[in-house]
């Protein structure tokens, strides 16, 4: 009998695939047989290595998620290479790197930026993809935020990006059910990553937030990337075949709802 968390065969695109949770979301999948598209901004450099290691096949795309005709172009090759997409990971989003303030002083070119990625780069990569899962059905998993959860303060642009990303995941989910295409979503808790790190600032900032975190959740520990990885497989693979407008929270028990 087939595992139930058996990808062989599958061709899974994870974007935002450079660095941090991206990169063990590739080697989760690529683990349970999956071949990756690992798509970023900038040149993925471990591609080979996931070849040699899971003996799937990993094709690095270089592509802007705001710039419609360069995932036109991307999908179009991914298409060329393998025949056929399974699965997206929606993972892609500008986090490391924004001001913290009250979110009445935030820029508004900052928050467009945040929304142009986080949202509409999430829809317009979701888009180009569905004509190809509709051939044979597949998974789409957005990837949120606990802040939604949380209301966390001094980065409402953020957490409302990702807000809007939960919103639009069961809206997706809802019209695209009858294609056999589920699409859930992921809401990571406070994660230890580059990312995680540049937002802080200072690294008595950082240190200090951490701890909190760590202090409010049930299972008290930092949270690390491949903490993520369990969930993004399950909601790829078949055993949430029948599991679509979802949302898990994986965030050691800081949020309970």
């Amino acid at each position: 009998m087939k595992s139930l968390f058996d990808l062989t065969g599958y061709v899974t695109i994870v974007t935002g695939a450079a660095g941090g949770l991206g990169t063990e979301m590739v080697k989760a999948l690529a683990a349970q047989g999956s071949n990756i598209v690992a798509l970023d901004m900038k040149e993925v450099p471990y591609a080979q290595d996931i070849e040699k290691e899971f003996n799937v096949k990993c094709l690095p795309v270089v592509c802007d998620i705001t710039k419609q005709d360069e995932i036109k172009a991307s999908v179009e090759k991914i298409v060329s290479t393998f025949g056929k997409i399974n699965a997206l990971v929606n993972n892609a989003a500008l986090y490391g790197g924004l001001t913290m303030m009250p979110f009445w002083e935030i820029f508004p070119e900052e928050w467009e930026k945040v929304f142009s990625i986080n949202v509409k780069g999430t829809w317009q990569m979701t888009s180009a993809v569905v004509p190809y899962l509709k051939e044979n059905g597949g998974s789409i998993v957005n990837i949120s935020s606990c802040s939604i959860l949380q209301g966390v303060p001094l980065l409402c642009h953020y957490v409302a990006s990702k807000g809007a990303v939960w919103a639009m995941t069961r809206t997706m989910a809802n019209e695209l059910g009858k294609y056999n295409i589920r699409v859930n979503s992921i809401t990571p808790g406070y994660t230890l990553t580059q990312a995680s790190m540049q937002l802080a600032g200072s690294k008595e900032d950082f240190d200090r937030n951490y701890q909190r975190n760590i202090n409010d959740r049930s299972i008290q520990r930092g949270m690390m990337p491949n903490d993520v990885v369990g969930a993004v497989v399950f909601l790829v693979s078949d055993a949430s075949a029948f599991i679509t407008g979802q949302n898990i929270n994986v965030d050691g028990g800081s949020v309970h709802y």
